[in-house]
C-alpha cells in the first residue's frame, strides 16, 4: 500500500536498542515523509495551505526536533504555529494498514503513520 523505501541516509546498527532504532526511523520519517503516511485533521486542513506548509516545515526542522520527548522513541510532540498548539503522533502499522506492525524497527514490515491535529481536536 505504501512505499517501503527508506533513504540510505538512515543508519541502523545491531548495537542499537529498539527505542534507538525507532528514534532514528521516526525522526527520518518526520523530516522526509519517507516510509509512511501523513494525515492532517480537518481542523489543520481548514487553517489553509500556507499554514499547513508552515507546520510541515516546522516539524521537519528545529521546532520538530525540540518537540520530541527526550529518551523516548520520538513518536509524539507539540509545536506552536501562529499561536496555535499543533499536536503530532507517529503510530506503527503493518503494510496493509489494518493492524499494528509486527516489528516497528523493521521498515520492510512497518508503515509509519503521522497524525497532525490541533490540540483542541485531541
Amino acid at each position: 500500500m505504501t512505499d517501503s523505501k527508506i533513504s540510505s541516509h538512515v543508519k541502523l546498527t545491531a548495537d542499537m536498542s529498539p527505542a534507538q532504532k525507532n528514534q532514528v526511523l521516526n525522526d527520518h520519517f518526520r523530516k522526509t515523509g519517507e516510509g509512511g503516511v501523513v494525515m492532517i485533521s480537518m481542523g489543520v486542513h481548514l487553517l489553509g495551505r500556507a499554514t499547513v506548509d508552515m507546520i510541515m516545515k516546522q516539524l521537519a526542522g528545529d521546532a520538530g526536533d525540540k518537540s520530541v520527548e527526550p529518551g523516548g522513541e520520538h513518536d509524539v510532540g507539540s509545536i506552536k504555529v501562529n499561536n496555535r498548539t499543533i499536536d503530532w503522533e507517529i503510530n506503527y502499522y503493518n503494510k496493509d494498514l489494518d493492524d499494528e506492525s509486527p516489528d516497528p524497527t523493521d521498515p520492510q514490515q512497518t508503515t509509519r503513520y503521522l497524525a497532525i491535529l490541533l490540540s483542541t481536536e485531541y
